[in-house]
């Protein structure tokens, strides 16, 4: 599943009807706690004003969240700054499916080929998403980020300053308590019978396998 933010004007709904073969879920802001839980946005060049603005306080400086952007044919000229961001799709009004589809998946990529897996678990890479068979975990975008790092650096015992350094990426306030906290919460979420996954080396840190 594909979740979207979508803040298109009626006018311009048939772009989101040609992504019909694909499994679209709108998502409310409202309810939206990180980044993480967005996979992709669909604005209208008119409205992309008001969308930065309802993103702003989810949306990544460094990562931002891919981009399908609707304009006329007169917006266009407005929009050429914004075609040179490789997360940033500009489509006309009156493109047809096959370019619509071809725009999309510029963006998003073919989502099967980027993938990782770890017994039964899939981490979705495009969508930022991660699965145990094939239900959805409830992860926060940290949370996600310290799962994706274990899983691509198994059996590597990691102290908790390299983690900080190597998922954080800087010297994150609240130091080492910081990832015992995230390692905590992902134990609980990967449940009981794989918890035991991460495991803790007593005196140096931590180790996925």
């Amino acid at each position: 599943m594909i979740k979207a933010y979508i803040n298109i004007e009626k006018k311009h709904e048939k772009v989101i009807s040609c992504l019909n073969s694909y499994d679209l879920d709108s998502v409310n802001l409202d309810k939206i706690l990180s980044q993480s839980e967005v996979s992709l946005v669909c604005t209208s060049f008119s409205l992309y004003g008001k969308t930065k603005k309802n993103l702003s306080d989810i949306e990544s400086a460094s990562k931002p969240i891919p981009e399908l952007i609707v304009a006329n044919k007169d917006e266009f000229k407005q929009s050429m700054e914004l075609i040179k961001n490789p997360k940033i799709e500009v489509i006309s009004s009156d493109s047809n499916e096959e370019e619509v589809v071809a725009r999309f998946q510029s963006l998003l990529g073919d989502s099967s080929s980027e993938k990782i897996e770890f017994n039964d678990l899939i981490i979705n890479l495009k969508t930022y998403e991660a699965k145990i068979e094939n239900q959805l975990l409830d992860l926060t975008f940290m949370e996600y980020e310290l799962l994706k790092f274990f899983v691509e650096n198994q059996d590597t015992v990691w102290s908790r300053e390299e983690l900080l350094e190597k998922v954080w990426g800087y010297d994150y306030f609240g130091g080492a308590r910081t990832v015992d906290v995230h390692v905590r919460r992902l134990r609980s979420k990967l449940g009981e019978n794989r918890s035991d996954w991460i495991k803790t080396v007593h005196s140096v840190g931590y180790k996925f396998n």
